[in-house]
């Protein structure tokens, strides 16, 4: 899979879509994506603390007793990328991109769009999509997002798990206010060869610069720079792609 060095999305917009949704939330979902059991979900903000919450509606019946048992259960935050509904854009065969309302479910790895704001959104696998400026693209059948393309491609893989009060104790807990809660992480990869390989830890990491690791690993002490953080991993890349690449 090749990556375009170029990878600039263009602006069209469904005003057919966009004129309708102005005053609207977007607080639905997909039937399919709700939480085990449930009819339907939407976000709410909580009101008293600002929590952005996923809330999921239960309607069940007992057979024996003959009664409807209707209750919401809430989660502290959610399984989308930055929580919500967003603007985002997508590849079409004219070679122009199509903006959509769009939500990306980072537990789920899918991407979900609204053609019609009458019916529910739908989910699709594009090769690539952006949202909110963030440019993911599909490798391995997986979507990464694009933070720098050089020699090495930089990527960043997003995850979910949604930690419940029931389960075992992990440190995530929440208060008693909520069933549970989306907590989010990432990692780093290169993509090398067509292959995505997760970035070495620790030392190791400077090893990913042969020749040139002398010089990366003292532009790192001299500027004092976070490998820890994703400022630090881009300003490294760039870095070693002027050493690659000198003006």
């Amino acid at each position: 899979m090749q990556l375009s060095l170029t990878f600039t999305l263009l602006f069209l917009f469904s005003s057919q879509i966009f004129g309708q949704i102005s005053n609207n939330k977007y607080d639905y979902f997909l039937r399919k994506m709700q939480i085990a059991g449930s009819s339907d979900s939407k976000i709410v903000v909580n009101k008293n603390n600002g929590d952005t919450t996923f809330q999921a509606y239960y309607n069940s019946r007992d057979v024996v007793n003959n009664t409807q048992q209707e209750f919401t259960k809430i989660y502290k935050g959610t399984p989308f990328f930055k929580n919500g509904w967003h603007k985002g854009k997508i590849g079409a065969e004219s070679g122009k991109d199509i903006e959509f309302l769009m939500a990306f479910n980072i537990q789920k790895n899918e991407l979900y769009i609204v053609e019609d704001v009458k019916k529910d959104a739908i989910a699709i696998k594009p090769e690539a999509f952006s949202i909110l400026g963030h440019h993911f693209y599909k490798f391995e059948n997986a979507y990464y997002e694009i933070i720098h393309i050089s020699k090495n491609t930089l990527l960043k893989e997003y995850s979910c798990v949604l930690h419940g009060n029931n389960t075992e104790k992990t440190g995530y807990e929440t208060s008693g206010e909520y069933e549970g809660e989306f907590v989010k992480s990432s990692k780093y990869f290169i993509l090398k060869d067509e292959s995505v390989i997760q970035l070495p830890r620790g030392k190791n990491f400077l090893t990913l610069f042969g020749e040139k690791k002398p010089l990366v690993e003292q532009y790192v002490k001299a500027n004092n720079i976070n490998l820890k953080t994703e400022n630090g991993l881009v300003s490294t890349f760039k870095y070693y792609d002027s050493l690659e690449n000198p003006q």
